[in-house]
């Protein structure tokens, strides 16, 4: 009998500004959504804190000091992942931008784009929470709340596809 396929970790990184009132995000080259740093757990970090670190060096050019995991979210489904959100302090290194990423920069919270990935606004509200619980079920249907994201292929097709290419490679079609 085969093992059933690991769920695919992920972990995001929100960093606020030093008054709080501002939260780095990058935008994405793929889909051309502001979001936050972060992306898979690779088999050579060694923890989820170092995957973090390494992701957001990837993809922002600053190094960071991981401050305390904000939640583990678990996944509802094929379409979504095993998720370490984490919140973090930039130490050194400056904006560089990477083949994933487009724009590198701080927006005010009262003031975030209108492309930021929808399940975020949900995201930044845990991470304000100090009572925000360790575990939580993946919000369901965030994308289905945001029409725009549903409605528009350029996002919404190569968000499937990505989900639907993890899905072939980790599912026995055949038992």
């Amino acid at each position: 009998m085969q093992n059933p396929p690991k769920t695919e970790q992920a972990v995001l990184v929100i960093v606020f500004s030093e008054d709080r009132k501002s939260i780095l995000l990058i935008k994405r080259d793929d889909v051309r959504l502001y979001a936050f740093a972060g992306g898979a757990v690779d088999m050579q970090d060694s923890s989820f804190e170092e995957a973090a670190r390494r992701e957001f060096l990837e993809e922002t050019g600053y190094e960071i000091k991981i401050l305390r995991k904000i939640a583990l979210y678990s996944p509802f489904g094929p379409f979504s992942r095993t998720t370490h959100f984490f919140e973090a302090t930039i130490i050194g290194g400056s904006a560089t931008l990477s083949k994933e990423t487009r724009e590198v920069r701080f927006f005010l919270l009262d003031a975030l784009p209108k492309n930021l990935v929808p399940l975020y606004h949900d995201l930044i509200k845990d991470a304000l929470d100090p009572c925000c619980p360790s575990e939580k079920p993946m919000p369901r249907l965030y994308w289905i709340r945001d029409w725009k994201f549903v409605y528009n292929p350029f996002i919404f097709v190569p968000f499937l596809w990505g989900r639907l290419r993890w899905w072939l490679t980790n599912k026995p079609l055949f038992k």
